[in-house]
């Protein structure tokens, strides 16, 4: 709900007055508080929620945790962090190695839980956070001097990659600088490239 609202009150969804009147209702209920459903104009991504999920890890960034054994550091400050246990990457299997948080609170016990948390696509914290130095001799993407690493394997993947995180960086600072203007042909093509590499991922 609280990404919802952000994201109407940045402008960014286009309601009609009753879906405003459902909006309002939702986010001002409390403890009654009521689902709002995303107008379908809007929701055409929810199958892919690898791409929803690295826009939010973008957005909250350097707000990361990193699977390290079996807990997470918190790649800020290399803390050591635990999932709030009503988390729903609490049970994660071994193969989300990133999730996004929302804030870390800590517990009785003296240690740190993250709460509101997305796991994320090592591709995704590649393509979208921090500043990113494409490193073709080395095949190596370092993200804000080396506070994350990958490894590429070959020269044209890594050309293919900055190109393409250029792009995408791009499109996504211009819609929230100008929520209202439509994107251009050439952006909606770079766009539909970036959900597609997502779709495969996810598969």
């Amino acid at each position: 709900m609280q990404l919802v609202v952000s994201i109407a009150d940045a402008g960014l969804l286009q309601l009609d007055a009753s879906q405003k009147t459902s909006l309002n209702r939702a986010r001002s209920g409390g403890r009654n508080r009521q689902f709002f459903t995303i107008p379908e104009e809007y929701d055409i991504n929810s199958a892919n929620d690898t791409a929803v999920n690295s826009v939010v890890a973008w957005s909250f960034y350097p707000k990361l945790l990193a699977r390290e054994g079996k807990g997470w550091r918190n790649v800020s400050n290399n803390q050591s962090v635990t999932l709030h246990p009503t988390s729903v990457n609490k049970q994660a299997d071994a193969s989300v190695k990133w999730v996004s948080f929302y804030h870390l609170m800590q517990a009785r016990n003296r240690n740190y839980n993250a709460h509101e948390t997305s796991a994320v696509d090592d591709f995704a914290i590649a393509l979208l956070c921090g500043d990113a130095e494409f490193k073709m001799y080395s095949g190596v993407i370092s993200i804000d001097a080396n506070r994350i690493r990958f490894a590429v394997r070959d020269w044209k993947s890594m050309l293919a990659l900055k190109v393409l995180s250029a792009r995408i960086r791009e499109i996504l600072a211009g819609t929230f600088r100008e929520p209202q203007r439509r994107l251009s042909y050439k952006q909606q093509q770079w766009i539909e490239i970036w959900q597609t590499i997502f779709s495969q991922v996810k598969q």
